[in-house]
């Protein structure tokens, strides 16, 4: 059997999703639980924020924070959890929080410092942080920036995710002013425009200016290394090989629009047949990828995950330098 690289993909918290499956990864799984301590120890959010609990009664700036705390921490603890399994990726990459967790997971950044700034961004306050998220689904052909004339510079195009799995829209992510944005949805065709239910700090938009300049500075004290596994960028079809250019990612994923089709071709590049989503991170069924993909958010996810793999011949154990998963 021709073997070929297995993918992780780490998508961004774009839609409201079910706490369920990670609750149930937390209480059947010691890894899982083991990671949430260690991030609990670093930050002083316990696995209970982490998973949901109290996240409607916090203000904005707040959720922002657990928002991607938890998000980090369930994509660290489901790849530790693949790896008892001895899968592991051959190729990683990622979108917004993801890309920063595809770093570290690649070996480029430790898991604490990832955390650690996680935790520390979003410390001013400004428009870009009471930002919110939306999909919108735009008819193939469609202008991308539709929506300037309703909103003018509030709403910025944040990615492209590619065309939905029918290939009748192309699905663009949309960031900025949550207010501005709630507009555009009544003005839209219902259903097109698809608000993310929490705020957050804008990403992958020039609104972003703030935080841009407060990722530049806390960047300089990273100590990035080399990737040990491929690094995709999905800022462009690149791959990431060293400490500089993961620095640099970092910086520019505050205010560069994201393309997840850049990404995924560059793992096709890479021979990539199978891609293997961690965690609620990108939404299921909805998305036209390369290569196919395979969600893994609850336990009930990693025996699809193990068949797809054997059918797809792709390899548990990518050659290499091991990345240590246990810190």
């Amino acid at each position: 059997m021709t073997h070929a690289p297995l993918a992780f993909l780490c998508g961004t918290d774009l839609d409201a999703y079910d706490p369920a499956g990670l609750a149930a990864f937390h209480d059947s799984s010691p890894v899982l639980r083991r990671r949430y301590r260690k991030v609990a120890e670093w930050t002083g959010v316990d696995a209970g924020r982490l998973l949901g609990q109290g996240r409607s009664r916090a203000g904005p700036h707040e959720r922002a924070l657990i928002g991607r705390l938890a998000l980090a921490t369930a994509m660290l603890g489901i790849h530790d959890v693949l790896a008892v399994h001895k899968i592991r990726p051959g190729v990683l990459g990622g979108l917004g929080v993801g890309t920063m967790v595809a770093a570290a997971l690649a070996g480029a950044l430790p898991r604490e410092a990832l955390i650690r700034t996680l935790a520390g961004t979003g410390g001013a306050e400004g428009p870009d942080r009471a930002g919110a998220l939306a999909l919108a689904f735009l008819p193939s052909g469609a202008d991308p920036e539709w929506y300037r004339g309703a909103v003018g510079g509030a709403v910025r195009c944040g990615g492209f995710l590619g065309r939905d799995t029918s290939g009748t829209y192309r699905v663009v992510l949309l960031t900025g002013d949550g207010a501005a944005l709630a507009r555009l949805a009544a003005e839209a065709p219902p259903g097109a425009v698809r608000i993310s239910g929490s705020s957050r700090v804008t990403v992958h938009s020039p609104l972003g200016g703030p935080a841009h300049a407060e990722m530049r500075r806390l960047v300089r004290g990273l100590p990035f290394t080399a990737p040990a596994v491929p690094l995709c960028s999905a800022l462009e079809a690149r791959t990431l090989r060293t400490a500089d250019e993961v620095g640099e990612l970092f910086v520019h994923n505050v205010v560069r629009p994201a393309e997840l089709g850049a990404l995924t071709r560059e793992m096709a590049a890479h021979g990539t047949r199978l891609g293997l989503v961690l965690g609620p991170s990108l939404p299921r069924n909805l998305l036209r990828f390369p290569f196919p993909v395979v969600p893994v958010e609850s336990p009930d996810d990693i025996a699809p995950a193990i068949s797809a793999i054997v059918e797809c011949g792709v390899e548990m154990s990518p050659a290499g330098r091991a990345v240590p998963h246990w810190v």
